[in-house]
């Protein structure tokens, strides 16, 4: 990580406050998701996957930049490279739990989340031998494998219900983009390549959970655009 200009119990002020401050909005705004959801027990339940895998990333993200040197700092680093493998499967869990059926639904969540424990496994064992360059590529490639998901949604419901996915998807990536590049530095040792990639994942998450939270009632209508008025 580049140098970052500390304060007094934040070792990296900007990447904490933007995540603990998301973690605590994103906490609250669970159980409005949740709530919009009842009425299915597996339907809370994917929604309840997705909104702890969100809150855990920020909230363990969050005390980890706190953190200064340490065996503690040690420990959260793996656990905020983990959670990002559960993040991923957690955005996929909802999406093919309420908005598909049969094959389409169970098929996607048992790969990504293998893929997903897969990782979380490797990074855990393996985590002071795997590049930086090569842990980033295989978090953009389970992301990415969204790009199925899309083309299935494009089919079921149209153009029009790929909006959202497909900003918060690109979000990611961005952000993935700076972190890896080192680039740019806005304001140094307060804003620079890390700091935005955090902001990045805020965005990706707020347009996961608009777009999840749109269908969360099972009413998939919104996805679709309105028909044509005869000419």
């Amino acid at each position: 990580m580049d140098e970052v200009y500390s304060i007094p119990g934040f070792a990296d002020p900007v990447s904490s406050w933007t995540h603990l401050i998301g973690a605590g909005v994103y906490g609250i705004l669970s159980i409005w998701l949740l709530r919009r959801g009842r009425g299915r027990p597996g339907r809370v339940f994917s929604l309840g996957v997705f909104a702890f895998t969100c809150v855990s990333l920020l909230a363990i993200s969050g005390v980890y930049h706190l953190l200064g040197p340490g065996a503690g700092r040690d420990v959260l680093r793996r656990l905020d490279h983990d959670a990002i493998f559960g993040l991923i499967a957690g955005t996929f869990t909802p999406v093919h739990a309420i908005l598909f059926r049969g094959p389409r639904r169970w098929a996607p969540l048992v790969v990504i989340w293998i893929l997903g424990i897969t990782g979380i496994t490797l990074k855990t064992i393996f985590f002071a031998s795997i590049p930086e360059w090569l842990g980033l590529a295989f978090y953009l490639t389970m992301g990415w494998m969204g790009l199925v998901s899309a083309w299935m949604i494009g089919r079921e419901y149209g153009r029009a219900a790929l909006r959202l996915p497909v900003a918060g998807g690109a979000a990611y990536t961005v952000g993935a983009v700076f972190e890896f590049a080192r680039w740019p530095i806005l304001v140094y040792g307060v804003l620079g390549p890390h700091e935005l990639f955090h902001i990045a994942v805020l965005v990706g998450i707020g347009l996961f959970w608009s777009y999840i939270y749109s269908f969360a009632d099972g009413n998939t209508a919104g996805l679709r655009l309105p028909a044509k008025p005869p000419a």
